[in-house]
C-alpha cells in the first residue's frame, strides 16, 4: 500500500559540477523483456531499479523467467521466444503504462491465458489503443471497458497485419512488435509521427530480422534473439529536471554524464536551446544500440516559446518540467496538439495549470493545449496527483520560489527516479519531508 508523502523544497544555492543520472527506464524494461525472450544470458548494465522496472522482472520471473539482480547489473537468463509459462496469478503492472501495453503484446499471443492490471491510476489509462491492433492480428482479449486490467485467451486466428498507428505512440508500436515475434508471417507497422525507436534498435543489437524504411518497421515472426550484454545509456527524460533547475537557478553550471541522446528524444534540449538555454553535448560516443553523450547545461535567460507538431512526440515526458521553464519566461509561451498528456499517470495538462496557479502564475488550456504567462512562483501546497513527473518539476520549481513549496502526494517519484532526491541532497538542496 503506498502511503503519500509530502515534501518542502525551500529557494537553494546555485547548481554546480557532474551529476550522475540513473539508466533509462524506457529502455531498461525493453532490455529486461527481449533479454527475457532471448536464448542464452544477458547481462544488462546500468538497468534503472525503479518500481516500474522491479515490476518488469517480477512479471517476466511470474512467466518463469531466472533473473538476478547484482550490485552491478541484471542478469536475465532467456530460454527463446517460446519458453514463457503460464502465470500462477494476474500480473501486477503497478503504476506502468509502458510495462501493461508491451507486455500485452506478448500475453496474447501465448498459448495460455493470462491477464495484467495495475494500480488505481493504471486502471484508468486508455487501452483501446493496444487492444484493437491486437485484436487485428487475432487476438482474444477482455478488457474492463477498454481498461485495464486485461484478459488474454490463446488464440489459434493469430495473424501477420499491416497497421497504421494514428496515435504517436512508442508504446502502441512496441506493442504490435513484440506480438509479430510470436506470429507466423511479416507484419508491417506504420508511423505517420516517428516515436522513440529504443525497440527497434535493441531489435537489431540482438540481430532480429527487423526492417526500417519510409517509416514502416517490417519485422518478421518466430525468428531468433541473440542474448547480449547490454549497457543503458543514463535517462534524459530523468535528466531533463536537473537540466530545467541549472538554467533557472542564477549561477548553476553542471555536466550530466552519459546521457542517452538519441535524436527521438532530444526534444528538450532542441526546445530549450530555441528558447535561449546555454546547452551542450559533448563526448558522444555509440554503445551497443545508442547513441550517448554528456550534457553541459549554464544558466541561461530563457524567452518565451510557441510549440506545435512533430516535435510533441519528441518530448511527451519532458512537458510537465518544461511548463516550469515556460513559467520562469518574461512573455506568453503556448504549446499545442498535446492532448496526450490528459492521459498519461494523470491529467498531466490540468495538474500542471492547477498547480502553476497555486504558485501565483497566469496559465489557461483547451483540451490539447496550454498557454503560459511567465512570472514568479510565489510559493505555496500543490498537489502532484500521485504523478512522478508532476511532483519532481513542482519540485525543481522550488529552486527559485519566493516562499517554499509544499508538493503533495509525491511517493510515485520511485516509479521512475528514486535516486532524485539523493542528487537534490548533494546539491545542498534544502528539501524535506513531511
Amino acid at each position: 500500500m503506498t502511503v503519500n508523502s509530502n515534501f518542502i523544497i525551500n529557494n537553494s544555492s546555485a547548481l554546480q559540477g557532474d551529476l550522475t543520472i540513473p539508466g533509462d527506464k524506457s529502455i531498461t524494461h525493453r532490455a529486461i523483456i527481449l533479454s527475457s525472450l532471448s536464448n542464452g544470458r544477458s547481462k544488462i548494465f546500468n538497468g534503472l531499479q525503479s518500481e516500474d522496472c522491479k515490476k518488469t522482472i517480477s512479471a517476466f520471473e511470474s512467466l518463469g523467467v531466472k533473473i538476478n539482480i547484482k550490485d552491478d547489473f541484471i542478469e536475465v537468463f532467456g530460454a527463446g521466444l517460446n519458453s514463457l509459462k503460464k502465470p500462477k496469478s494476474i500480473l501486477d503492472a503497478g503504476n506502468s503504462g509502458t510495462l501493461i501495453r508491451l507486455l500485452s503484446g506478448i500475453l496474447a499471443t501465448q498459448n495460455f491465458e493470462s491477464s495484467i492490471g495495475g494500480d488505481k491510476s493504471l486502471s484508468i489509462r486508455p487501452m483501446e489503443r493496444i487492444i484493437e491492433p491486437l485484436t487485428l492480428m487475432g487476438a482474444n482479449i477482455k478488457s474492463n471497458n477498454n481498461k485495464a486490467p486485461l484478459i488474454f485467451k490463446p488464440s489459434k486466428a493469430l495473424k501477420a497485419i499491416k497497421y497504421s498507428s494514428n496515435i504517436p505512440s512508442a508504446q502502441v508500436k512496441s506493442c504490435i512488435m513484440l506480438a509479430s515475434l510470436f506470429i507466423p508471417g511479416t507484419s508491417i507497422i506504420r508511423e505517420t509521427i516517428q516515436t522513440r525507436d529504443h525497440t527497434e534498435q535493441l531489435l537489431k543489437y540482438l540481430e532480429y530480422p527487423i526492417e526500417i524504411k519510409n517509416n514502416e518497421i517490417i519485422i518478421s515472426g518466430q525468428k531468433e534473439l541473440l542474448a547480449k550484454d547490454i549497457f543503458i545509456p543514463s535517462d534524459i527524460s530523468s535528466a531533463s529536471f536537473f537540466i530545467v533547475a541549472a538554467l533557472i537557478k542564477e549561477n548553476s553550471n553542471i555536466i550530466l554524464k552519459n546521457i542517452g541522446i538519441n535524436t527521438l528524444r532530444t526534444g528538450i534540449i532542441d526546445v530549450l536551446i530555441e528558447m535561449g538555454a546555454d546547452i551542450k553535448i559533448l563526448n558522444k560516443f555509440f554503445k551497443g544500440s545508442e547513441l550517448i553523450g554528456d550534457i553541459s547545461v549554464k544558466y541561461s535567460k530563457l524567452k518565451p516559446i510557441k510549440i506545435s507538431g512533430s516535435i510533441v512526440s519528441r518530448l511527451i515526458d519532458e512537458f510537465p518540467i518544461l511548463f516550469i521553464a515556460c513559467a520562469t519566461c518574461k512573455g506568453v509561451s503556448k504549446i499545442t496538439g498535446i492532448e496526450e498528456l490528459r492521459h498519461k499517470e494523470s491529467d498531466r495538462i490540468k495538474a500542471m495549470e492547477v498547480g502553476l496557479k497555486k504558485l501565483g502564475i497566469i496559465v489557461s488550456s483547451t483540451s490539447n493545449s496550454i498557454t503560459i504567462e511567465g512570472g514568479n512562483f510565489e510559493g505555496g501546497i500543490v498537489d502532484s496527483f500521485g504523478d512522478h513527473r508532476i511532483a519532481m518539476s513542482f519540485i525543481i520549481s522550488g529552486l527559485v520560489s519566493r516562499k517554499p513549496i509544499t508538493v503533495t502526494n509525491a511517493d510515485n517519484i520511485n516509479t521512475s527516479f528514486p535516486d532524485f532526491f539523493s542528487i537534490l541532497r548533494k546539491q545542498k538542496v534544502e528539501l524535506f519531508k513531511v
